[in-house]
């Protein structure tokens, strides 16, 4: 995905997945001035992308913010689920996933409470 976006009149292009550049756009963005002028990606992520933008009235930071969140959202619900089940075992590669998988919950939760 690429995108150019105008942050306080000034132009810059966000490049990559449709993850890194909503959360990007997300923590630059933040009490500034953002304008999209142009956006290149595949056609399932405009789709999604022009439907909240129109869904949040065509503010790009809340779009970019609630995408972003999803995004962690979806990953910390797996990892919640994957964190019950080694929870019980106590195999020795069941409970170093299991403690590996508790850091990373912690870091996702952080991720949330910043975006939020």
């Amino acid at each position: 995905m690429e995108i150019w976006v105008s942050v306080s009149g000034e132009k810059k292009k966000y490049q990559g997945s449709f993850k890194s550049v909503m959360e990007k756009i997300a923590v630059e963005g933040k009490g500034k001035d953002l304008k999209l002028l142009s956006i290149h990606a595949p056609k399932k992520e405009l789709r999604r992308f022009k439907r909240d933008l129109r869904k949040y009235g065509k503010d790009l930071f809340k779009t970019a913010n609630e995408i972003a969140k999803w995004f962690y959202n979806k990953e910390y619900r797996k990892l919640s689920r994957l964190s019950k089940e080694l929870k019980n075992k106590k195999d020795i590669q069941s409970v170093q996933r299991y403690e590996i998988l508790k850091q990373n919950l912690s870091y996702l939760k952080e991720k949330l409470s910043s975006l939020s």
